[in-house]
């Protein structure tokens, strides 16, 4: 019993959408990325995606931040999307799945479902907000997304250089 409130409970903190409405500007969009496991997970996995990709990584980052910026924009607006905490929980399963077959995929396709991921993200985040600089709040929820980005490219790049990866393959 114990360990199913565990679980029940640990699912809950994954979750970084409450419905309850997010003020502020700069700030408040630098702390919402980084509010759930979810957003931070699909995040840094984006990062690892990039890395890993074939050429042209990237297109990962800008496509994700590109695609996350304009979905804000329809959530702010009040554009009706269902399904958003699902596509996001999704997310992080499809990329760290790509993760393993990033070499080998084209990046058009890699692009795309980073692309179609970002949508889920952004319009959470736009969805959200309720007063102050929407610009502002943008502005921080994209540094804040590509810092996480960079984040997971430097420690696929750690990982990738080390022996730290010769313990999992054992």
């Amino acid at each position: 019993m114990k360990s199913f409130l565990l679980m029940i409970v640990s699912v809950c903190m994954a979750f970084g959408h409450t419905d309850v409405g997010t003020s502020g500007g700069v700030v408040s969009g630098l702390l919402h990325p980084i509010s759930g496991l979810d957003h931070i997970l699909a995040m840094l996995g984006v990062g690892f995606l990039a890395f890993y990709a074939n050429t042209k990584g990237y297109l990962t980052l800008v496509a994700f931040i590109g695609a996350m910026m304009l979905a804000a924009v329809a959530g702010y607006a009040g554009v009706a999307f269902i399904g958003v905490e699902e596509g996001i929980l999704l997310s992080v399963a499809v990329i760290f799945a790509l993760i393993g077959f990033a070499n080998s995929l084209s990046i058009n396709f890699i692009v795309a479902m980073v692309a179609f991921f970002g949508i889920f993200h952004g319009y959470a985040h736009g969805a959200e907000f309720v007063e102050g600089s929407f610009v502002a709040y943008m502005l921080g929820f994209s540094i804040s997304t590509l810092t996480l980005h960079l984040i997971g490219i430097g420690i696929a790049y750690i990982y990738n250089k080390s022996n730290f990866k010769a313990v999992f393959i054992r």
